[in-house]
């Protein structure tokens, strides 16, 4: 049986806050696209109907498991089985940023999404970026290299190529964003990375982060901005 506390520090409180800005969902129809090792799809599962497409079949290998929902291994091209409004909400976390067809893309889950459903998508923050190669890792030059507009680098998936939260709804017009929240504002400048995996230091810096999510001043230089959109 896998948990919150098998995660890696980082993608740990990540998940903490973003559960909490999803809130408790019920009953639901929910999509969760690119979904990875299937950390959200489980969560969810556990009193909604999951349906969890993933391109990457080497990610299942390790998938979470505990709850019943469907896998799909495919790319958008799997969403064409779905008639229009069929999802009640859709999961797109930390996939935009990492793929060249994002228009594709953002149209699609818009075309299934319910009339009254929403979409969650979590995206990296370049700004957020900036901080954390200043004060957290001190390279003053890949800190320079964002700031003129170029890319980073994830070691896992490659190539992070940024884009502003508001590019969503020039893709899929048809949406509209109705709130953007901050997800690690703090943590990425906590110097001391030792704290990071305590259980007890997450969950204060988890409600410390919740305090501040909705706040633009903090929001702007969160390391992942967590972006709620509906049907116009």
């Amino acid at each position: 049986m896998r948990n919150i506390t098998n995660l890696p520090a980082w993608e740990r409180l990540l998940k903490r806050i973003v559960w909490k800005q999803i809130g408790d969902l019920k009953d639901k129809y929910i999509l969760d696209f690119g979904s990875g090792e299937g950390a959200n799809a489980d969560h969810f599962a556990k009193e909604n109907k999951v349906v969890a497409i993933e391109p990457w079949e080497e990610m299942l290998k390790y998938a979470w498991k505990d709850n019943e929902y469907r896998q799909i291994v495919g790319d958008v091209k799997a969403l064409s089985e779905f008639p229009d409004n069929t999802f009640d909400v859709i999961i797109c976390h930390n996939v935009l940023e990492y793929i060249d067809d994002k228009e594709e893309i953002v149209k699609e889950l818009a075309r299934v999404l319910k009339p009254e459903g929403f979409i969650s998508i979590v995206k990296h923050n370049r700004n957020g970026r900036v901080m954390q190669m200043a004060v957290l890792l001190d390279d003053f030059e890949k800190a320079n290299d964002l700031l003129d507009g170029k890319n980073s680098a994830a070691s896992k998936f490659g190539e992070i190529r940024y884009y502003e939260d508001e590019d969503i709804t020039k893709w899929a017009p048809g949406l509209s964003i109705n709130k953007v929240l901050g997800i690690r504002t703090f943590f990425d400048l906590q110097q001391n990375q030792d704290k990071h995996p305590d259980e007890e230091w997450q969950k204060k810096m988890a409600e410390l982060e919740m305090r501040v999510s909705e706040d633009p001043a903090f929001r702007e230089i969160a390391f992942f901005h967590h972006i709620i959109l509906k049907k116009s």
